[in-house]
This record gives C-alpha cells, sequence and structure tokens, in this order.
C-alpha cells in the first residue's frame, strides 16, 4: 500500500508542476503581448514615447481617429505623436517652398521665422512640441518629390538641398542639434497609380516624372538611412500595393484608405516596438 501511495503522491507532485509550468509560460505570453501594446522607455516605464513626425499627405491629410498619427499611438499603447506632417509638401527645398522638410526643420531650429498658413495644423503644434524630449524622429517624405520630378542626388554635394537625398540628410543633421537623444526613422514613399477617365494609365513602379520611379527613391531614402544609422522602413514593398488592390488600399490612386492607413501605421509602430525590445 505504501509503494501505491508513494507512486500517486509521485504523480500528484509531477501534474502539479506541469500545471505550474503551463501556467507560467502563458502568462508570460500574455504579458509580452501586453508589452508590445504598451511599450515604454524600460519595461517599468510610465513615460510615453515622444515621436516626431515630418511629413506629407500621408501623415496630414486625415487627423482623426482613423488617422496615421493616431494609430501610430493606438498601435504602440504608450506614446505621443506630435505630427508635423503637411500635404502637399516635398523633402526637397527649391527655392519657393515654405512647408519644405527644409523649411520646417529652419522653423524648429530658429534659423528661419514660420511662414507657414495659419491654416496648416502643424503651425499650431511646431512651438509645444519638446524637441529635446524625442525618442523617435519620423522623416516621411518622397512622394511630392517624386511628382516634382526632384533630383535624386547632387553627387558634387551630399547635402544639396534642391535633391531629395540631400534634403533628407540635411533635415537629420539639423534635428539632430534639437532632437539630440532621438532615434531616426525614414520611411519610403508608398505605391501610387496615375489615373485618366477612371483608368489607371501608370504605376509608380515604372513610370518617371524626371527623377526616377518611386523605387528609385525608396532606394535613396534606404541609402540616406544607412548613412545615419537610421531605422528604415520600406513602405513602398512592405504594403505590397500593386495594380490588382490598388482600390483597397488607395481613395484616389495616392493617398490612403482607412484600411491602408491602418496598414501603414502598424508597420511603422512594429519597427518602433522591435527596436524598443532590443534596447
Amino acid at each position: 500500500m505504501s509503494t501505491k501511495k508513494s507512486i500517486l503522491s509521485y504523480i500528484g507532485i509531477l501534474a502539479g508542476v506541469c500545471i505550474c509550468i503551463a501556467a507560467t509560460i502563458f502568462f508570460y505570453g500574455m504579458h509580452q503581448k501586453q508589452n508590445i501594446k504598451n511599450i515604454g522607455k524600460s519595461a517599468d516605464a510610465k513615460d510615453p514615447l515622444q515621436i516626431l513626425v515630418l511629413g506629407d499627405s500621408i501623415w496630414d491629410l486625415v487627423r482623426d481617429d482613423t488617422g496615421v498619427a493616431a494609430l501610430l499611438e493606438k498601435e504602440l499603447g504608450n506614446a505621443v505623436v506630435y505630427n508635423l506632417a503637411i500635404k502637399g509638401t516635398q523633402a526637397a527645398d527649391t527655392g519657393a517652398e515654405d512647408t519644405s522638410l527644409i523649411a520646417m526643420t529652419e522653423y524648429i531650429t530658429g534659423k528661419r521665422e514660420c511662414a507657414l498658413p495659419d491654416d496648416v495644423e502643424a503651425k499650431n503644434i511646431l512651438p509645444e512640441v519638446p524637441y529635446e524630449e524625442m525618442d523617435y524622429v519620423i522623416l516621411a517624405y518622397g512622394l511630392n518629390d517624386y511628382f516634382a520630378g526632384v533630383k535624386q542626388k547632387n553627387p558634387n554635394d551630399y547635402y544639396d538641398v534642391t535633391t531629395y537625398s540631400g534634403a533628407l540628410c540635411s533635415g537629420v543633421m539639423a534635428l539632430q542639434e534639437v532632437c539630440p537623444d532621438a532615434v531616426f526613422v525614414i520611411v519610403s514613399p508608398t505605391y501610387c497609380q496615375g489615373y485618366s477617365y477612371g483608368q489607371v494609365i501608370h504605376e509608380s513602379t515604372s513610370h518617371d516624372f524626371g527623377g526616377g520611379t518611386l523605387i528609385d527613391y525608396t532606394a535613396s531614402a534606404k541609402a540616406v538611412s544607412a548613412s545615419f544609422n537610421a531605422i528604415f522602413i520600406n513602405s513602398y514593398d512592405d504594403m505590397n500595393i500593386t495594380i490588382h488592390n490598388g482600390e483597397k488600399y488607395l481613395i484616389d490612386a495616392t493617398h490612403l484608405t482607412e484600411y491602408g492607413r491602418k496598414k501603414y501605421a502598424e508597420n511603422v509602430a512594429n519597427y518602433i516596438a522591435e527596436h524598443e525590445r532590443q534596447r
């Protein structure tokens, strides 16, 4: 009988140990999943991540709860996004742009008096940003540079602000001064199409307005990211928008639908969350 009791006792102990291990694994998995949604400066930090965004209409056109900035905050769970994006703007400054990336950096650093129109939301946000506290600075340009046929780069001047690459480089350099502890993130432009009478007549994968295809601009953004050890997000490829699924992602051949904005924000959030986990 004692032998039988010993065996039963052993089985009971073993079962208890198995239950404890299973419970530990389950709650650890739940904890890790929660951390992704509430990512902070450290595992026990209460302060939210501070994120600055400069870009174009992908971030500016919609500023409600379905906009990219709001969705990024929701995805990260513990973040504040200061959205200084302005629709219709480009990275390059060719002389007349008061909303280019270069103009924005000069407003931020005080090198130029702000000339933004009163109806531009970024004008109200710009003086309220605690720049020195930024954890991430996101630069998301390229579509309007592409449409304007802006040159990719100047082989004789890496920081030529009239070129796409030069403007990105100059922008990073200027913003590093006011956001000294920030990690820089460069997001490529997204896929777009050309329409005529309701029909797609060309795609950004092959159409060139004078400065290259959008694939070329994406490659330039990647090269600049590598030069500054910045995080590069290839939205062009990651979102996998094509002529076959364009209606699902694009409102007007260029701007993102609510579904497209959600996917875009999820992609950016994943990169930032992964970087936080590796810190």
